[in-house]
């Protein structure tokens, strides 16, 4: 089991908005896990001092009205 940090950002310059401990079997059970938290902001997925993955931000639903 390996652990992983996973960066919530302001943009992907920064600043660190917050962050979630992941525990997983290996990159790919971590990258999974990542992807369930994909919002509106920008996340770096990192183990020690390797950065595994970026994620772009999800974009805003967009309304049944646009005005």
């Amino acid at each position: 089991m390996s652990y992983y940090r996973l960066l919530f950002m302001k943009s992907f310059e920064g600043p660190v908005m917050g962050a979630k401990e992941i525990a997983a079997r290996d990159d790919v059970d971590a990258v999974r896990i990542a992807r369930s938290h994909v919002c509106e902001q920008p996340l770096e997925l990192w183990c020690d001092k390797r950065k595994v993955k970026r994620f772009p931000p999800a974009e805003a639903p967009q309304s049944a009205f646009s005005f």
